[in-house]
């Protein structure tokens, strides 16, 4: 038998819906780029600064040039702003491989294609409408002012190269 309902439980009791969830929101977009020197395991680069907490991640894409090596294990996640610990280094995305080779690269070098990482890779299907303090695991009162979104290297990037983030998101 055919259904027609609106997907929107809260819709659907008669209750208000956040926007972004039923009828539209603003998208906020962002972007940077960090050149990469060989550096050792574990280096943390802030991409995004004191992020607000009220924002749905809906697409994070990385790209690198033929530059990079050996970044074959990195991830995307949560810090404290300004310089703060780790909330979760790898919420968004575990173990990213942006080797060129991994298919992250930006154009077309030796027969391989630009295809960008996918930065939220981690988050699964059901948590694709929360904002960022809910995957911080923190709630409305306990939410922080901002947030970090830190790309981790957490095997050396070997030669070192470009590595640019692009990152789209909803106004919640």
């Amino acid at each position: 038998m055919a259904v027609d309902k609106y997907v929107s439980a809260a819709i659907t009791a008669g209750k208000l819906e956040n926007a972004a969830l039923c009828n539209g929101a603003r998208v906020i977009g962002m972007v940077a780029t960090e050149e990469l020197a060989a550096d050792g395991d574990a280096s943390i680069y802030r991409f995004f600064k004191g992020v607000s907490g009220n924002l749905i991640p809906i697409n994070i894409k990385v790209y690198v040039d033929d530059a990079v090596t050996e970044a074959v294990d990195s991830d995307i996640g949560l810090y404290e702003q300004n310089g703060g610990p780790v909330i979760d280094a790898d919420i968004f995305a575990d173990s990213l491989d942006l080797a060129p080779a991994g298919g992250a690269l930006r154009g077309t070098v030796a027969g391989v294609t630009e295809t960008p990482a996918d930065g939220m890779c981690s988050v699964n299907i059901a948590n694709l409408t929360k904002k960022i303090y809910e995957h911080a695991g923190h709630t409305e009162l306990t939410a922080k002012a901002g947030y970090d979104i830190c790309l981790t290297t957490n095997t050396d990037a070997g030669t070192g190269g470009t590595i640019t983030m692009i990152a789209t998101f909803l106004e919640g």
